[in-house]
């Protein structure tokens, strides 16, 4: 009696084992998958851009954003007509769970001169991110 209820409890153990194997499993490759962040970079001015003008985009980790290691991914964009649309691939390895990122942004002229930037970064949410409007205001000229 005693054996047969421990194989009846072993049968019936085994599959939610299995289960729990295959979230995990899940779990991990998805957290390896690449998000992608869309979007556009304006400003207000009527400026045009110079030749070689570059859009400098990053997503960072809010909590870091003003330190280099709060950047989780980062590039570079040719600019010739504003609205400037980037696309932006984030490592899923490099994504916490239960943190905020954001994305911000530069415009610089070919000698790497900044002209506009964005003025704090703008709120993504890297689960699920929709397309963004990035406004740039012009850099002062400290």
């Amino acid at each position: 009696m005693r054996r047969s209820c421990l194989a009846v409890c072993a049968a019936l153990t085994l599959p939610l084992a299995a289960c729990q194997g295959a979230d995990k499993t899940a779990e991990t490759s998805s957290s390896a998958q690449t998000v992608t962040v869309t979007g556009k970079a304006f400003y207000l001015e009527r400026i045009a851009l110079p030749p070689g003008a570059m859009l400098h985009v990053k997503v960072v980790d809010m909590q870091h954003a003003d330190a280099a290691l709060g950047a989780v991914a980062a590039d570079d964009f040719n600019a010739s007509l504003v609205p400037i649309p980037f696309e932006l691939e984030v490592k899923g390895s490099k994504i916490e769970p239960n943190r905020q990122y954001g994305v911000s942004a530069s415009l610089r002229d070919v000698d790497d001169k900044l002209m506009f930037s964005t003025a704090a970064p703008v709120a993504v949410d890297l689960r699920a991110p929709a397309p963004l409007e990035i406004r740039l205001v012009r850099a002062t000229g400290k």
